[in-house]
């Protein structure tokens, strides 16, 4: 187990928090004052979601003071959703020195660590998120503000003022830094992986070069998060041509910022513990999120490792016990490193199926893996097309290479054996044929990007869902 610093740093965040915001419309409801260990604070607190705060959210917005957080929260983060629409969480100013904090110790660990000064020196590129003010309030994705609050000693390397950028579209935005970055030579890129690898495909096809280190030759470090890096990593590297690429991902959502890479050869990820986050987890968790409100909870110091685990976060924002839907494990707990497994609520179960994400990426990576295939993203649906036939799982795959139609039928029976093996579920149903063998068709980033016009999700954050809930965005791949 983890030492008593893990224990000591969590628990004084935590009656912090408590004693910030006891006065608070919130804290008094729930006696924070009262609170004088962790037991009584799981006592007082229920788990918390989204529906559960969005009323005292909207009188937020609305000018109302003191009700989850001390003071007036003018800035919301988009945590779903279009700008404008979906979950909006608040944005302290605590929160964004947080926000800060943790930047700087991403900066800080690569160059104390790795020693690749030179490696920052030139020109950045990045594509943050939109935000967007009316009548006082800002909504926007937190990638616009974490740019909006950049160190000072960033902005010369700025490719792009960071404050124009967060104010365009995102097509407007991607021209513009295109633009600018075919006539720059880029050190550092931070965004979005899918979104890098649309840059690399239209800066060649713009150029004409054969790859991306004859266009950007400084290009030595890419800071990535949204998306899960290890499925884009090996297509960068190969469109970029030579070795000597640096990776550091991120991990965080408009919640709050939690781990990153402080290890460039490992894939699992830093758990920043010390910065005004509060940790629960709740063991084995099911997928059904109305449960998470009665299983139990343990803290950062009682995590065991290789175990899965969702996340409750407390925060100094005013999310008290805040159920985040993430899956996680520990592959260390001291120090605590993390890997995170996909969403908790991310599941196929149409047909009874219960396949969950994880249990798809696993079977995907391994399948992928023996057929020597290389692949950035995928998606997967059920659909049943008539009452003469039985329902099946529809996965669209964006391979960096054409597939021949018998190796994707190999693949289809090597993820249906493996899905077989692993999910009692998913086995019961196939055997009994009330669920028939999946259909495997390829994507392009072209086809990606057409998806995310067709949803008017052209944002910084936006990206390939991994389960096709919404039968629209099913129908839609499937007229591909």
């Amino acid at each position: 187990m983890p030492d008593l610093g893990v224990k000591n740093l969590q628990l004084e965040i935590l009656f912090r928090l408590l004693s910030k915001a006891a006065g608070t419309t919130y804290g008094k409801q729930h006696n924070f004052t009262e609170i004088q260990d962790y037991s009584h604070f799981c006592d007082q607190l229920p788990i918390c979601f989204y529906e559960d705060i969005e009323s005292q959210i909207s009188r937020m917005k609305k000018g109302e003071t003191d009700l989850l957080w001390p003071g007036e929260i003018e800035q919301y983060a988009v945590s779903a959703g279009t700008t404008g629409v979906g979950k909006h969480l608040p944005l302290s100013a605590e929160r964004l020195r947080s926000d800060y904090r943790f930047m700087r110790s991403v900066a800080f660990s690569y160059l104390k660590k790795w020693r690749r000064i030179p490696n920052v020196f030139g020109k950045h590129l990045s594509l943050p998120g939109t935000v967007e003010t009316k009548n006082g309030i800002s909504i926007g994705e937190i990638s616009g503000y974490t740019a909006l609050h950049s160190p000072w000693w960033l902005r010369p390397f700025h490719l792009r003022n960071p404050r124009e950028l967060t104010h365009l579209s995102f097509k407007d935005k991607f021209e513009l830094v295109l633009d600018s970055a075919l006539q720059s030579d880029i050190s550092v890129i931070v965004a979005v992986p899918s979104w890098i690898l649309t840059l690399f495909q239209q800066a060649m096809q713009r150029t004409g070069k054969s790859r991306v280190s004859d266009i950007w030759p400084s290009l030595k470090l890419m800071i990535c998060g949204g998306v899960k890096l290890a499925n884009y990593r090996p297509h960068l590297e190969k469109l970029y041509g030579e070795p000597g690429l640096d990776f550091i991902e991120t991990y965080g959502s408009s919640e709050g910022y939690f781990a990153f890479t402080d290890h460039l050869e490992k894939e699992d990820l830093k758990l920043v513990h010390n910065n005004d986050i509060f940790y629960e987890f709740i063991p084995d968790p099911l997928p059904e999120m109305e449960s998470l409100s009665i299983q139990p909870t343990v803290p950062l110091w009682e995590v065991e490792p290789h175990r899965p685990y969702a996340m409750l976060v407390t925060t100094n924002t005013g999310l008290w016990r805040y159920a985040v839907k993430d899956i996680v494990t520990f592959t260390s707990v001291d120090p605590p490193r993390i890997k995170v497994m996909g969403r908790l609520n991310e599941m196929l179960d149409d047909y009874g199926e219960a396949l969950q994400l994880y249990e798809a990426e696993e079977a995907m990576d391994k399948c992928c893996d023996d057929l020597g295939l290389a692949h950035c993203a995928f998606t997967v649906g059920s659909f049943l097309k008539s009452e003469q036939e039985i329902p099946c799982h529809y996965w669209f795959i964006q391979f960096t290479a054409p597939v021949h139609t018998q190796t994707l039928e190999r693949l289809s029976t090597a993820i249906d054996e493996e899905l077989r093996l692993n999910n009692r579920h998913y086995a019961i149903r196939r055997e009994s044929g009330a669920l028939g063998p999946p259909t495997i068709r390829s994507l392009t980033q072209q086809d990606v990007n057409s998806w995310l016009d067709f949803r008017n999700k052209g944002h910084a954050q936006s990206k390939l869902p991994k389960m096709l809930t919404d039968k629209e965005d099913l129908y839609f791949f499937l007229d591909i």
